[in-house]
């Protein structure tokens, strides 16, 4: 932030500065010349320099990608000046840049006129009239002369009460002269060059009868027209210009009456004050920074159990806050299931990702040990009953799998994203084991077909059979040459209908044996 002081001209009324030649005797004349007394030699001391204050815009300021901030140096100046030449009081910014703004005001502390209320009394000023001398009137009986006074009526006996411009105080009180342009008040005053004043004066008729008509100079030109006193008593008009010092250091300011007439022509002057306009400058910058973007990347499904490495790296950001509140690097290592989200910040600007990470349990398949058969058998491969999609070597997509030659069979099988297969050898050579067995059975009190036994054995002996229903789950298991299932389960109790899966296990004469198959229960 900068902050500057300057004092601008307003306007343009600078004019040639002739140099009084008509009075200026006068006014050095040890009858009518003021010097300061020493009550006001402190106040001319301390009095402000102008154009000491400033402005403030506050901080620089940081902003987020579409967000804006007001800047405003405060109320009440005169005029507003921004960067990009708007007028308003304030400036709604968005972008990145450096803002000034310069504002006006009139330095209203900084009075240069001593005295100019005149309650220091009769001090300070110059005059082409003199202090009043008395007579039948009161003090100022004649023309010409003038006294500080708080009330008219004490200096003339004809003057209304008229008071002071804003009461309890002092002013200054005439008895104007019939000699036009003399001068009634004058100061010089230390100016700086290229500074705008405001010069301003109060003025208000004792007497009714032909007001008085002043002139206003500052280095023997004419600040304004004439300025005619109200013709009714004790109203106070105000008399108001700016003044632009160019080059010059010094305003000698003169306040002359160039009402001509005797009678009436009477008058008070209060509260003269020369006054600075003043610029004040100040800027500030604003950065914008765009909102990050972290990416966390699409949803996740892990089969089985591992880790995940979720990874928020953003270009440009400080701070990363994870849900679970503690984690604080780029990186998150999560094993269980959930949602995550990770929050990044860029100074004030944060920005957002979440990723859905699902562990699913990987699924499992045995199709047991490769196979031997006898040739013209059938070879049945059963994948279990998972709540899964099966596929195998040949297209098919049941649970089982019945082949009658030799070869490779494999079945893959998927529960959602996660798959898992097994591959077995199937080898059908001539051999001498015989089974024939029925492949449908009607247990339902006929007696007809009630059993699912052996029809035919050969070379087989120690003999195990195993049935199941369709979920992989057994049902029924017998032991011997001469097994018969009449539809119960080993328990006893009755099986529903439908296709159930057999397995038998034997010792036929090339050793272990098993054979595969299917049948269907009626009732």
């Amino acid at each position: 932030m900068r902050m500057t002081r300057t004092s601008p001209v307003v306007g343009d009324l600078r004019r040639p500065n002739p140099v009084f030649t008509d009075y200026r005797p006068m006014l050095l004349s040890s009858k009518s010349r003021f010097t300061l007394a020493p009550a006001l030699l402190s106040l001319v001391a301390s009095q402000a320099q102008p154009c000491t204050g400033s402005i403030d815009l506050g901080p620089d300021i940081t902003l987020c990608d579409g967000q804006t901030a007001l800047l405003t140096p405060g109320t009440g100046y005169l005029s507003y000046l921004w960067t990009d030449g708007t007028t308003a009081s304030s400036l709604m910014v968005g972008t990145a840049g450096v803002y000034y703004c310069t504002v006006q005001e009139l330095d209203a502390g900084s009075n240069l006129v001593v005295n100019g209320d005149f309650s220091a009394g009769a001090t300070g000023f110059t005059s082409g009239y003199i202090p009043g001398t008395g007579g039948t009137w009161g003090l100022l009986s004649n023309e010409g002369q003038y006294a500080v006074a708080s009330n008219a009526s004490a200096t003339h006996s004809n003057f209304p009460p008229c008071t002071d411009h804003t009461g309890g105080g002092n002013m200054m009180v005439v008895n104007g002269a019939a000699t036009a342009g003399v001068p009634v008040w004058c100061q010089s005053i230390t100016v700086a060059p290229n500074t705008s004043y405001a010069f301003s004066a109060w003025l208000s008729s004792m007497v009714a009868q032909n007001p008085a008509v002043l002139q206003f100079t500052i280095n023997g030109q004419p600040l304004g027209n004439t300025f005619t006193a109200a013709s009714s008593t004790c109203q106070w008009n105000q008399f108001y210009q700016i003044w632009a010092s160019g080059s010059n250091t010094t305003a000698d300011i003169c306040i002359t009456n160039q009402n001509t007439f005797a009678s009436g022509n009477d008058f008070a002057l209060d509260d003269i004050s020369f006054t600075p306009f003043c610029n004040y400058t100040d800027s500030v910058t604003v950065i914008v920074n765009p909102y990050p973007e972290p990416d966390l990347g699409p949803d996740q499904v892990i089969c089985g159990a591992g880790t995940v490495v979720l990874d928020a790296t953003t270009p440009m950001v400080d701070t990363y806050v994870w849900n679970d509140g503690l984690a604080t690097d780029a990186q998150l290592t999560v094993t269980t299931s959930g949602t995550y989200w990770v929050n990044v910040l860029n100074g004030a600007c944060f920005g957002r990702d979440s990723v859905d990470v699902t562990f699913l349990p990987q699924p499992s398949i045995d199709l047991g040990p490769d196979r031997t058969a006898c040739a013209g058998d059938s070879v049945v491969l059963f994948a279990g009953a998972l709540d899964a999609d099966y596929l195998w070597h040949d297209g098919s997509a049941l649970n089982s799998w019945t082949g009658y030659v030799s070869g490779e069979a494999w079945v893959q099988i998927a529960q959602g994203p996660c798959i898992a297969s097994d591959t077995v050898i199937i080898m059908l050579d001539e051999c001498d084991v015989v089974v024939v067995i029925p492949n449908v059975f009607t247990p339902n009190g006929d007696d007809q077909n009630a059993q699912f036994r052996p029809i035919m054995l050969e070379g087989v002996d120690n003999l195990e059979l195993q049935v199941f229903n369709r979920w992989g789950a057994m049902v029924y298991k017998a032991k011997g040459l001469d097994f018969a299932w009449d539809g119960r389960s080993s328990a006893g109790e009755t099986v529903p209908d439908g296709t159930y899966f057999w397995t038998l296990t034997f010792t036929g004469p090339k050793g272990p044996d098993q054979q595969h198959g299917t049948v269907t229960l009626l009732r």
